[in-house]
């Protein structure tokens, strides 16, 4: 009886070290912005997610290329980030991430510095 409750006791242990070393990974949300001159109001918000594979080094998607998604505006803000939901459609193993999708927020403006 006591190999079994020592068997047991020892697999609850280490499923608790294996989850507070991932919890780390899990929860690893980080946010980028680019921001392109002073704040305007008339802003069109524009959201894609960006695919990533091989702990980032594979690119699914295509660059964002925002001189063409705005057309002729400007671009006014770009943010990167990693949320919550992107962690829950991403796939990992331990240290090693085999798909994770970034959110890319981006916002166009009329062009505010025309060349003469």
């Amino acid at each position: 009886m006591d190999f079994l409750t020592s068997t047991s006791s020892s697999h609850i242990r280490l499923t608790l070290i294996i989850a507070v070393v991932s919890l780390p990974m899990l929860a690893g949300c980080s946010t980028f912005e680019f921001v392109n001159g002073p704040e305007l109001n008339e802003t069109v918000k524009y959201e894609r997610w960006h695919h990533l594979g091989l702990n980032g080094l594979v690119s699914f998607s295509q660059p964002l290329n925002v001189v063409q998604q705005c057309d002729q505006n400007q671009w006014e803000s770009i943010t990167i980030e990693k949320t919550f939901f992107n962690g829950i459609a991403g796939v990992s193993v331990p240290w090693f991430e085999l798909y994770s999708p970034w959110t890319t927020v981006y916002e166009c403006r009329p062009a505010i510095d025309v060349l003469n």
